[in-house]
């Protein structure tokens, strides 16, 4: 479906921005406003995140006409999985003082490089969208 290819794209540029945005936002200027958005109302954030999981979730059920299934668009699927994970993380440290084991692993892999997945996710969204035909992307 073509839906959750463009969703897929948008989605994980979007998460990608928010991620990154510590990062990116001294060498872009649009990002820095962007940052002090998402920081000031969390539950749009968290609302990107969960949307970011379930449409990584449904790209990898769902399999444009000609296209490999499963594999053929294997990184943006994990890359929304990963980064709508990582958000929801986000929000849930912010808002939560229980810990476990778990979530103190999860926020040293995925917070503690939330830096490193949102480019990563910026640039599968963006090969996705350039090189829609390619395997895993």
């Amino acid at each position: 479906m073509l839906q959750f290819y463009l969703l897929s794209v948008d989605m994980n540029i979007l998460a990608g921005i928010i991620l990154a945005a510590g990062f990116i936002d001294e060498r872009v200027s649009f990002v820095s406003g962007m940052k002090n958005y998402f920081d000031a109302k969390p539950g749009v954030k968290l609302t990107i995140g969960i949307i970011t999981f379930v449409v990584g979730f449904f790209k990898l059920l769902s399999v444009p006409s000609g296209d490999v299934p499963v594999v053929g668009d294997l990184l943006p699927a994990v890359a929304g999985l990963v980064m709508g994970f990582a958000l929801f993380l986000d929000y849930y440290k912010a808002r939560s003082t229980v810990t476990s084991p778990f979530v103190d692993w999860t926020e040293k892999v995925l917070l503690n490089n939330k830096n490193a997945i949102g480019i990563a996710g910026i640039v599968i969204g963006l090969l996705h969208f350039l090189l829609p035909r390619v395997l895993f992307l």
